[in-house]
């Protein structure tokens, strides 16, 4: 039996889309699985913390999650959510404009055909899943990206066809991963998820175990087009969503 399981304040936390939710062509469409909330409620009420940690908002989270008992990280950890009640991390709105300025300059200049374009709040993403070829999407982003340099504080992260514009403030599942821990005073913590915004989570629970006294489990979700640093940080790999459903109805089952 893993350590990790027996701690007596064990924490989980989850990444959303492609961990409890099946990756959609089109991000509002993401649904959290059946399986997956059952799962994740009856732990909430059992661990010390489960939380569900994204770059959507916390009011996204809360509205595709539904769970009372769950606690919402949006935004890659500028924004906490706990039983309705949301704190922003510092400077967060003072970075919203340069991120937002950036957003609009993108989707003015961008003649792309099937781009999705989301405003977070203290993030913004362009989604190019759709497009007829993605790769070339990307290039295309990339290149409207580089005539100016990046508003200062503003920071640009590439995910799964997505671009990402974010406050470059330190706030990212590590972030979320290290406050989870401390806010909770959590002995163990299992972290899940499947892209390379998930690699700092990885990273810092990784940290945190190589500090101690906290046991940690890193699991990646794994697809055809894992990153190969997600691969390399997590302990342990699950196959897509089926597999996360499959391992959160055993922790609720060793945890009992």
């Amino acid at each position: 039996m893993l350590p990790v399981v027996h701690q007596p304040r064990l924490g989980l936390a989850v990444d959303f889309d492609g961990t409890v939710s099946e990756i959609v062509p089109v991000p509002d469409d993401a649904r959290i699985t059946p399986g997956c909330a059952e799962a994740l409620d009856r732990l909430s009420h059992r661990l010390a913390v489960v939380a569900v940690v994204s770059g959507r908002s916390v009011h996204e989270l809360q509205s595709k999650v539904a769970l009372e008992d769950v606690v919402y990280v949006g935004n890659h950890g500028a924004e906490f959510a706990e039983r309705g009640r949301v704190t922003v991390a510092p400077g967060a709105a003072e970075t919203r404009a340069k991120v937002i300025a950036l957003f609009e300059r993108l989707k003015a200049a961008a003649d792309i055909p099937g781009l999705i374009w989301q405003d977070k709040g203290y993030s913004a993403s362009v989604h190019y899943r759709l497009a007829p070829d993605p790769d070339e999407a990307a290039a295309a982003l990339s290149r409207l990206l580089e005539p100016a340099p990046l508003p200062e504080g503003v920071e640009v992260f590439w995910g799964k066809r997505v671009l990402e514009l974010r406050p470059a403030a330190g706030w990212d599942k590590g972030y979320a991963v290290r406050s989870l821990a401390q806010r909770w005073r959590l002995s163990g913590l299992v972290f899940v998820g499947d892209d390379m915004t998930d690699v700092d989570g990885l990273r810092a629970l990784k940290g945190l175990k190589a500090e101690g006294p906290l046991q940690g489990l890193g699991v990646a979700v794994v697809y055809d087009d894992s990153p190969r640093d997600l691969m390399q940080m997590a302990d342990y790999g699950l196959s897509g969503v089926a597999g996360v459903e499959a391992f959160l109805r055993w922790l609720d089952s060793v945890t009992e």
